[in-house]
């Protein structure tokens, strides 16, 4: 943990929050609108519809990748692959120390987390438009993947609650990515106000210096400016003055 911490601590040294802030503001947005996000509507956000399109490309192409292994590995591939690049995704950004844009790498997981738990709560009801790219390019109709899976694990009657179990999981994750990337917004905050006040306690602490110097360079007592005391060039008389021997 001391690893991480002074990863951080790192990381924000010398960053200015507020160029952070509008990034934030998006995810948080991202994260709010997740929550209309209904496959059974086919209601989708409009700031998702890239991501989700890529992911379920990805869904499709893990499907066809696949076709080799055994029937249930198959179907559940496509969403296993959409929960496998959000949990990548975090691990490597975490590991290249790229924390704040870790952010949308938690926000992906939770989409890929949404989507697959949808899809597998409709596992019994079977409400969902369903669309396969591999079996339109086989010409069969399309399979749902969890009423298979769940029917050769027996474990239809419990699909429901694995379904928004996982969706839970996606919106625990993506609000602790909310919740981390406004840390680092906070730290980042703190640290640009300890360094304005390092940098005046240093300019404080020169101007001090200077002044003793200039303090020590002072005589005692002025110049004489007038009367026997005045010294003049090459005169040292000044400095040893005669006494009267009145």
């Amino acid at each position: 943990m001391s690893t991480v911490s002074d990863g951080i601590d790192s990381y924000i040294s010398g960053k200015k929050w507020y160029w952070y802030l509008p990034l934030w503001l998006l995810g948080l947005y991202m994260y709010v609108e997740l929550f209309e996000f209904n496959m059974v509507k086919q209601q989708m956000p409009l700031i998702w519809l890239v991501p989700y399109s890529f992911d379920f490309l990805l869904h499709e192409i893990a499907h066809i990748v696949t076709a080799f292994l055994p029937a249930v590995l198959t179907a559940s591939a496509g969403s296993g692959s959409e929960v496998l690049l959000g949990t990548l995704l975090i691990v490597m950004a975490i590991w290249q120390r790229s924390y704040f844009a870790s952010l949308f790498c938690f926000l992906w997981f939770a989409l890929a987390c949404d989507s697959a738990g949808q899809y597998m709560a409709d596992a019994v009801p079977q409400r969902l438009q369903l669309v396969s790219l591999g079996g339109a390019l086989s010409g069969q109709d399309p399979l749902h993947d969890w009423h298979f899976v769940f029917g050769q694990l027996h474990l239809l009657g419990a699909s429901a609650f694995i379904g928004n179990s996982l969706r839970a999981i996606g919106f625990l994750v993506g609000l602790a990515g909310v919740a981390f990337t406004a840390w680092l917004l906070y730290k980042m905050a703190a640290d640009g106000h300890a360094e304005a006040r390092q940098q005046h306690l240093q300019d404080l602490a020169s101007k001090l210096a200077d002044m003793k110097g200039q303090d020590t360079q002072d005589s005692l007592y002025p110049e004489a400016t007038k009367g026997q005391f005045v010294s003049s060039p090459g005169d040292t008389s000044s400095e040893n003055p005669p006494l009267d021997k009145r």
